[in-house]
């Protein structure tokens, strides 16, 4: 009876705290098992999720995002029609690939099917070769658009994402290069696309049809996801499971990125569902108009905020706060950027960052205003409590042990059980 009690009592003072910390901030319900993580919010520039997020890694075919960006602006026509070259189809044979023989005549936007829907490594090269002459010159390309959009940790020597040797990517450059990508629509309409055909052509006398092989957005995948919107996996031995995902609710897109992860196909499936639950069951949009950034800077000392110079802001925050809970920091950065504060239980976090400066913390002439909003540290990182994982391990030890002293003392009693019958049955069989 002690027992039972004991036990009823850790679970219940576990789960009455785990469900007052559930109230108070969002959680991830389970492990990330990428080694390097992130969850970005493209509207209001925050990182809600991190982990290692700056560390370079190879990317295997999420590479394919960088080539995309490339091409999509600088190709406004994407029905310009290319020849496949004998360069563009030597890669390795075992790696994926639609066929592509030389001499074909394909179509970018084939290409970029092909590339983005099946990771096909030939049509990547012939979209390099299409767009920058050649696949060198179109890898330096893609490493002058990443020093632009200030992606510091990667680099790119190829167009694939094949393994080759200073070919790095971080999860926060891979979120600038992706939310970069959702600024051209046909990058979700292509990404997105469940099916596509390809038609026959010169050297092909069948059509091919690609299938997508982003299982959140199939409706017969157990990790589909309604609002999942895009998406690119990619594989290779040495940069193990590579996927970033992006999904879309109620104002606010979300981009998650997951690297690294070995042991299991489905862990970077298994990162992305838990990523978006965070995001998309624990946080609201919420929109700040110019006439509430002007009261909150005139609250923060101000000097007559203009109010047809102050932005607007939508942001994500926790579902049980308010903008009540929200205060302009006192000082702009050497920027001019002022950040929104927000209080949790008595005390004050940044928590978003706006996006331009207001009338009266212009950002000197010889500085730049900060154009990364993917980068800000001081952006805080939601992370499960692991106070709750140590309570968790406290009361499962003690229940544990518990159980073990009462099995220890039945064992005990069943041993005194049976010595008393034979030394019963001893006595019995004497003359």
């Amino acid at each position: 009876m002690f027992i039972r009690r004991l036990c009823g009592l850790l679970l219940t003072l576990l789960v009455l705290v785990s469900g007052a910390a559930a109230a108070d901030d969002p959680v991830l319900q389970e492990e990330i098992y990428g080694p390097e993580a992130l969850l970005y919010c493209v509207e209001s520039g925050q990182t809600l999720y991190e982990k290692n997020a700056d560390t370079p890694v190879p990317p295997a075919s999420v590479t394919k995002l960088m080539t995309a960006l490339v091409v999509l602006e600088h190709e406004p026509d994407l029905s310009r029609t290319t020849t496949v070259s004998q360069t563009a189809v030597d890669i390795e044979r075992d790696s994926t690939h639609i066929a592509l023989v030389p001499g074909e005549q394909v179509t970018l936007q084939d290409m970029m099917y092909a590339t983005l829907m099946q990771s096909a490594n030939d049509a990547a090269n012939v979209l390099a070769e299409a767009v920058g002459g050649t696949q060198a010159d179109f890898a330096a390309m893609m490493n002058e658009r990443a020093a632009q959009l200030g992606c510091t940790g990667s680099h790119f020597e190829n167009a694939h994402g094949l393994d080759a040797d200073g070919h790095l990517v971080t999860a926060r450059d891979m979120a600038r290069i992706t939310a970069a990508l959702l600024d051209d629509p046909r990058f979700v309409q292509i990404a997105g696309a469940l099916t596509y055909t390809m038609p026959a052509n010169n050297k092909q006398s069948e059509a091919r049809t690609f299938y997508t092989k982003q299982r959140m957005l199939r409706a017969d995948s157990a990790f589909y996801n309604p609002y999942a919107i895009a998406g690119k996996n990619g594989y290779t031995t040495k940069a193990q499971h590579t996927q970033c995902m992006v999904a879309r609710k109620d104002g606010l897109t979300w981009i998650a990125v997951s690297l690294g992860s070995s042991g299991n196909m489905y862990y970077p499936w298994r990162d992305m569902r838990t990523l978006f639950a965070y995001a998309l069951n624990g946080f609201q949009a919420v929109t700040l108009s110019p006439e509430q950034v002007a009261a909150l800077a005139e609250q923060a000392g101000a000097a007559q905020p203009d109010q047809s110079a102050c932005p607007s802001v939508t942001f994500a925050l926790p579902l049980d706060a308010s903008v009540d809970d929200l205060r302009l920091s006192q000082t702009a950065d050497a920027a001019g950027l002022r950040t929104l504060e927000l209080t949790r239980n008595g005390q004050i976090q940044p928590w978003c960052v706006l996006p331009q400066p207001l009338a009266t913390d212009l950002a000197p002439a010889d500085q730049p205003t900060n154009t990364d909003p993917v980068a800000q540290p001081d952006n805080p990182a939601q992370v499960v409590p692991w106070f709750l994982a140590g309570l968790g391990a406290v009361a499962v030890f003690a229940v544990w042990s518990a159980l073990a002293m009462r099995r220890a003392r039945k064992i005990r009693r069943q041993r005194d059980r049976r010595r008393r019958r034979r030394a019963a049955r001893r006595r019995d069989d004497m003359p």
